[in-house]
């Protein structure tokens, strides 16, 4: 999980990083996501945390002193403010005027997906590019346990599904979708469509990895994978995919979308929606016979297209 560890620095002009964490429990009906970061942009060099939650559909945008961010490897330990992110858990130390969180978490049993020399994560070859935006997911699916506390309301969290990936470069595409869930006993999914720069023009690329009952199936644009149709509105998306004898169709619709910042130029300026309960349906065929079918409503999809 090299890709884990700081993939920026704070040499590099214009430029951000970050590491969004999610948490969800059913056994307390709350989910919550954790994003980790920080930018170099000149105008406003500073770290911060995003933190969401499903029990009043809030966001918080925490803004700390680029002094407030450090960082150990081997193990990898990122620290931002009292706050504290690592493979082996995550501590939580947020007191604003707007909101107070107190947390603790132990995560285990991460669940990587695939990877190769010329396939270190999900991007494949394209990881050895000048992106604009980098992709690595660190974990489809893996345990959190602990103790959570917002304002003033406080939860036991046993054997939750987490889940975790991040994100580095200048800024997120222009347009995109993404949509993640893994609440089910043994599935895990995510999946975005982008149109992002390359070779001086903009090509519009996909990615998907559902691991399901101990089997990965993995379709991207690079690895010989088709978009055959797709739509978006304003709050959701549907799609279908193709590689080989397997097809899959997705849909999905946003919940209670909250607003969260994304950067542009490294800079924390642009805005984009996100649902951290949203409903999604996938559905895999062989051949033309359905061998997969998954829904939840607790999927977080963004809806930027």
């Amino acid at each position: 999980m090299k890709q884990f560890g700081i993939m920026v620095g704070l040499d590099k002009p214009a430029a951000f990083e970050g590491w969004f964490c999610k948490i969800d429990d059913r056994k307390n009906d709350i989910i919550i996501s954790v994003i980790w970061g920080y930018s170099t942009n000149a105008k406003s060099r500073h770290a911060f945390i995003q933190f969401q939650d499903s029990i009043k559909h809030r966001t918080s945008y925490v803004r700390y002193s680029i002094d407030e961010l450090s960082w150990t490897e081997d193990p990898f330990v990122l620290n931002i403010g009292k706050n504290q992110l690592s493979q082996s858990g995550m501590h939580l130390d947020i007191d604003t005027e707007e909101i107070v969180v107190q947390g603790e978490f132990s995560f285990s049993g991460f669940s990587q997906i695939k990877t190769s020399f010329l396939k270190p994560n999900i991007m494949g070859w394209l990881s050895f590019l000048p992106n604009e935006c980098n992709h690595s997911i660190t974990s489809m699916k893996h345990e959190a346990s602990g103790n959570l506390q917002i304002n003033d309301q406080s939860w036991k969290i046993e054997s939750a599904d987490a889940y975790m990936e991040k994100d580095w470069g200048r800024g997120f595409p222009s347009q995109y979708v993404w949509a993640q869930a893994n609440d089910w006993v043994n599935s895990s999914f995510v999946f975005s469509y982008a149109s992002v720069p390359m070779l001086g023009k903009f090509k519009k690329g996909f990615l998907m990895v559902l691991q399901h009952e101990g089997q990965e199936y993995r379709f991207t644009t690079i690895e010989g994978g088709r978009m055959i149709d797709f739509s978006a509105d304003d709050d959701s998306f549907t799609a279908v995919i193709k590689k080989g004898r397997l097809k899959m169709s997705i849909h999905a619709k946003q919940t209670h979308p909250v607003p969260l910042a994304s950067p542009d130029n490294g800079e924390m300026k642009a805005k984009i929606k996100e649902s951290i309960d949203g409903d999604i349906e996938i559905v895999l065929q062989e051949n033309g016979k359905k061998i997969i079918e998954l829904k939840t409503q607790r999927a977080s999809i963004d809806v930027h297209f």
